[in-house]
C-alpha cells in the first residue's frame, strides 16, 4: 500500500473535485484485440492532479503506471499493432511510451474499501478486472 504524501494529495484533490464533473457528451469503450480503451464523456470541469507513467495494459484496460486510465473525450485509437492512441492536447502514444495527463484518481484502493466489480465513471463502465486497479480520470 503506497501512502506517500504525493499520492495522498492526489486522492484528496480527486475526491473533492469529482462532484464538479458535468456530463456534456457520451463516453466510449473501444476494444482493440484484447485491450479495452476507456474514453470519458465530454466534461465541463476537471481535476488538477498529474497522472501517468509507462503506457501499459492493466487488467485488460489501457492505462499507465499500474493504473487504468479513463482517457479524455476525443481520444482515438490510431493503430492496433502496436496499440497507439492519440490524446487530444497531449499527443500520440504507443505501448511502452511515457505519458503524463492531468486529472485525478476516481478509484484508489488504498484510500477506501471498494467492492470488486464494475465501476461507473464519466459515462463509461470500467470492467471488473480493470477496476481491480486504481482508476485515473484524465482530462
Amino acid at each position: 500500500m503506497d501512502l506517500s504524501p504525493r499520492r495522498t494529495v492526489r486522492a484528496l484533490v480527486a475526491s473533492s473535485a469529482v462532484p464538479l464533473l458535468a456530463a456534456c457528451g457520451a463516453g466510449e469503450v473501444i476494444s482493440v484485440a484484447d485491450v479495452t480503451v476507456l474514453v470519458s464523456e465530454r466534461t465541463g470541469a476537471g481535476m488538477d492532479a498529474l497522472g501517468g507513467g509507462r503506457l501499459e495494459v492493466s487488467g485488460g484496460c489501457l492505462g499507465a503506471g499500474g493504473s487504468v486510465i479513463v482517457w479524455p473525450h476525443g481520444t482515438e485509437v490510431v493503430d492496433d499493432d502496436p496499440l497507439t492512441i492519440a490524446v487530444p492536447g497531449h499527443g500520440t502514444y504507443g505501448l511502452g511510451d511515457e505519458v503524463e495527463v492531468g486529472g485525478g484518481f476516481v478509484l484508489e484502493h488504498s484510500s477506501r474499501n471498494w467492492e470488486l466489480g464494475p465501476f461507473d465513471v464519466a459515462g463509461v463502465t470500467v470492467p471488473a478486472p480493470c477496476a481491480e486497479h486504481d482508476v485515473f480520470l484524465a482530462r
